[in-house]
């Protein structure tokens, strides 16, 4: 089987990104470019045999090329790229697809998993679809008749219509009757059109078979926003992340668990996503409870055993996350158990805790952080739908746990350049759909949820400062949740020490990031975000002692801000809170 990859075209939506290079050379997060991802992960699958048509840029993508050396590779050079479709391009390489082909557009970026799917399908003949998503506008959909693809267009609509990515494996004779068509198309002078439009017309002798592709990662990169988007999302994949809760029966085959065990958050009972791990045989445990303490862990940990699991899933919040990495933790020094798989599937946007090596326990009332590296999750799931149950209160409160994340993180004598990246991508994407997610926009959903965990990525490096250093008592004590907690804790110290410290250069970084003009302190823009939620306030701090609360701050959190502050100070952060709720 040979490969035919078409990058003739410029880029023109990109902007300046592409004024100088091929779309198909932009770096990915880890600075590999898009086509090299492309032609390591065909090397990988077996396919070393390479068509690449080329346009302007074909010395760049002959050079990049040659970084490769296990693959062989053909250029056809589109002389007419401005004025032409791929559908030319297709033409002019033709003399070379003379086998079966595994046909790939350069501005897509995927997983192995995704391609090793296709060239293990049976069927001669298959394309991608996805019936999970919604239709998209403007790229293409593939109309399904009995599992069959019947036509391939942007503009069709109908119910059996489905989001198709453009990578095809082709039979020999498939795609020389495609190449037929085209040629008709060609000799006609109608080269603006895509290729698909000739595919139509041998559909009804060909056999395109649909394969889902919602279990693989795979996307199309058209502007700039959608560069930053699956750079983000492709980084995630690369490191053990998967977007689809089906992926679950993969990564269970993988690890070759039979007893796998969930702790499951008690809003799951009774729900799709209960009877979903019924199919897959996982024994589940309900019985996490918000902030666990040492006993609801140890209660947890006992249903683990006894059932004899072989591999933890948890699914839910922060808490349920905590407690499964909890059993963990308590399990570490005894063999049978150390090793044993965390897969961990968020159902909030906000802690972060599923890339996180710590977890937030009480024991006797007080906060306690356990630590190891062995308690980051092995792989996560970040599905987005599994957001949509998450009522408006909580949106706000999970969307204000990650907020203070990256900045608290940013803040933190541990930064380092990864934590501070990790922080101001997840500040960038909340700032721009924050108000979608509150207002239950479900499109901004995986956006937040992305930036919760890549918050969390940036305090698995710098752990968390004062903002939550202060919160906890407030959350064991008075109910205030954790989210609220911590942002009106970080609210009140950085008005308190902005008061006394000239910062700037130390807030420069958020001060870029969040907008902040000349006048403005970073605590205004905190309120402002706070105060624009219209959170609900049903707690009482009328009884509440800032000395006695100065005495719980969490010290460990604390020595790790910026800024060095003793207890004294604290106790009137605390007071400027009291006064400000009675």
């Amino acid at each position: 089987m040979k490969a035919l990859i078409f990058n003739s075209g410029i880029g023109s939506r990109m902007g300046e990104l592409t004024k100088n290079c091929p779309k198909c050379l932009l770096k990915l997060k880890d600075n590999e470019t898009i086509l090299s991802r492309q032609l390591r992960i065909l090397a990988e699958c077996g396919i070393t045999d390479v068509i690449i048509t080329t346009g302007k840029y074909e010395d760049e993508i002959a050079e990049e090329c040659k970084k490769h050396k296990a693959i062989n590779t053909i250029f056809v050079n589109n002389p007419l790229y401005e004025s032409t479709n791929y559908i030319y391009s297709m033409y002019l390489a033709k003399k070379y697809l003379n086998d079966d082909i595994l046909m790939i557009h350069g501005d897509l970026v995927f997983n192995n998993e995704c391609i090793k799917a296709i060239l293990s399908d049976k069927r001669s003949s298959v394309c991608l679809i996805n019936k999970s998503i919604s239709q998209p506008l403007k790229d293409f959909k593939g109309r399904l008749i009995n599992d069959l693809l019947n036509e391939v267009s942007v503009n069709i609509y109908d119910d059996n219509c489905y989001a198709l990515q453009p990578v095809y494996k082709l039979s020999k004779e498939c795609i020389s009757n495609w190449l037929a068509e085209v040629s008709i198309f060609i000799e006609k002078g109608i080269t603006d059109v895509y290729a698909e439009n000739a595919l139509n017309n041998i559909l009804s002798i060909n056999k395109i078979y649909a394969l889902s592709y919602e279990k693989y990662y795979i996307n199309e990169i058209d502007t700039f926003q959608d560069y930053e988007r699956v750079s983000r999302e492709i980084e995630i994949s690369d490191k053990g992340g998967y977007f689809d809760i089906l992926c679950l029966a993969d990564i269970l085959e993988k690890y070759k668990s039979t007893r796998p065990f969930a702790i499951i958050g008690k809003h799951l009972k009774n729900s799709k996503t209960e009877y979903f791990l019924d199919t897959l045989g996982v024994g589940k445990y309900f019985g996490a409870i918000e902030n666990p303490t040492e006993e609801s862990i140890i209660q947890a940990q006992r249903a683990f055993v006894e059932y004899g699991g072989d591999l933890f899933i948890s699914i839910g919040g922060g808490s349920v996350i905590d407690t499964a990495k909890g059993i963990r933790f308590f399990l570490l020094n005894n063999e049978k158990y150390s090793s044993i798989p965390h897969i961990s599937i968020p159902t909030t946007a906000g802690s972060g805790s599923e890339s996180t090596h710590f977890a937030v326990i009480y024991k006797n009332g007080v906060k306690e952080s356990l630590a190891d590296i062995m308690l980051l999750p092995d792989n996560i799931i970040l599905d987005s739908r599994l957001l949509y149950s998450m009522n408006e209160q909580q949106r706000k409160v999970s969307l204000l746990d990650a907020l203070c994340h990256s900045i608290e993180s940013i803040l933190s004598i541990n930064s380092t350049a990864e934590s501070i990246d990790y922080a101001v991508c997840s500040l960038k994407l909340i700032l721009g759909k924050y108000q979608e997610f509150i207002n239950g926009e479900k499109e901004a959903y995986k956006e937040i949820m992305i930036a919760a965990d890549y918050a969390g990525k940036a305090i698995n490096i710098s752990k968390t400062t004062i903002g939550h250093a202060m919160s906890y008592t407030l959350t064991s004590e008075y109910g205030i949740k954790h989210g609220q907690a911590v942002a009106i804790c970080l609210i009140y110290a950085l008005k308190y020490i902005e008061q006394i410290y000239d910062l700037k250069n130390e807030f420069i970084i958020l001060y870029n990031v969040l907008g902040i003009e000349n006048g403005q302190s970073l605590s205004d823009r905190l309120s402002y975000i706070y105060n624009n939620m219209k959170l609900e306030c049903n707690y009482d701090l009328s009884c509440a002692q800032a000395d006695v609360l100065a005495k719980k701050v969490n010290a460990e959190r604390l020595m790790n801000f910026i800024v060095p502050i003793n207890e004294e100070q604290i106790k009137e952060i605390y007071s400027d809170i009291i006064r400000s709720k009675r």
